[in-house]
């Protein structure tokens, strides 16, 4: 429940006083293991975790790996504070200032965003609303910290089609892909966004697969196949680790970006290979 009141251009906060920080055009954290974030201050208790799990939720769907309850020693935290901003000749705005640290604890850049929610949001929330707000201010903040910036390509490299992750990690399959396209992208690799290869492009098909070898222990294993544009496979990459049965279910998100790293120190050469088999034409084929 958040009781708020008042009139006039005055800030009315949550909670505690709001910050006073500037704005940024954008901020790239590219080797992020995943985004905390943490429940927003200001509101009580409740409110603030709902906010925070309705923003982590619409950051995954802009790309962003990020969690509301997930995180490791090497991910970046996002805070939050709110407070409302009460206008004479208008609509209530939803003031949410974002401050985001480095796994060391240094802030590394600010943000505000508003927002307009619902009047009844005010007194009696619910997950609509929230859903509606982190709506609102995802596209912002993923805009911030992934910016589109434009990649450098390898010279007479051909651009990479990475597939639908196939397999049974649920959620899983999409998490992993995404933290896999953000490291590529921050490698400068060019990535085809089309529904399927365009010609003259290489292909990287991933398989997951879970399975137990005890009452206490599963077996993850994951498959990257890079294959060139005529079909043929050019390498494949293994990766596979034991965990506790059950886990990875709830732990993709922290999990994905340490994955993918695994990943790249098996594709990126597998790349620099094909390019030089392009110039001097000697065959690749090599399993990582």
């Amino acid at each position: 429940m958040l009781l708020l009141t008042g009139c006039g251009e005055i800030p009315r906060p949550f909670g505690q006083e709001p910050f006073n920080k500037p704005n940024i055009a954008f901020l790239l954290a590219p080797e992020a293991a995943g985004i905390f974030v943490e429940s927003v201050e200001g509101p009580v208790g409740w409110v603030g975790e709902a906010m925070a799990a309705a923003l982590s939720k619409s950051l995954v769907e802009h790309n962003v790996i990020a969690s509301a309850n997930a995180r490791n020693k090497r991910s970046y935290v996002l805070k939050g504070q709110g407070y409302q901003q009460l206008h004479v000749d208008g609509p209530a705005e939803l003031i949410l200032d974002w401050e985001l640290s480095d796994p060391s604890g240094k802030v590394i850049g600010e943000k505000r965003v508003s927002s307009i929610p619902p009047s009844a949001f005010w007194e009696t929330p619910v997950a609509a609303h929230f859903k509606d707000i982190s709506n609102q201010n995802a596209p912002g903040i993923a805009a911030w910290l992934i910016p589109q910036l434009e990649t450098v390509t390898a010279a007479d490299l051909p651009g990479l089609y990475v597939d639908l992750v196939e397999g049974d990690a649920g959620s899983g399959n999409a998490i992993l892909r995404q933290a896999l396209l953000r490291k590529l992208r921050a490698r400068g690799v060019t990535i085809e966004g089309r529904s399927k290869p365009p010609e003259g492009t290489l292909s990287l098909e991933g398989q997951i697969d879970i399975k137990p070898i005890n009452a206490d222990t599963d077996i993850v294993a994951i498959s990257w196949r890079l294959i060139d544009p005529d079909s043929r496979e050019i390498g494949v990459i293994d990766q596979q680790n034991a965990v506790a049965s059950g886990s990875m279910e709830d732990n993709w998100v922290a999990a994905s970006p340490i994955i993918a790293d695994g990943a790249l120190q098996g594709l990126l050469p597998l790349l620099r290979a094909y390019q030089r088999q392009r110039i001097g034409e000697k065959p690749v084929t090599k399993r990582q």
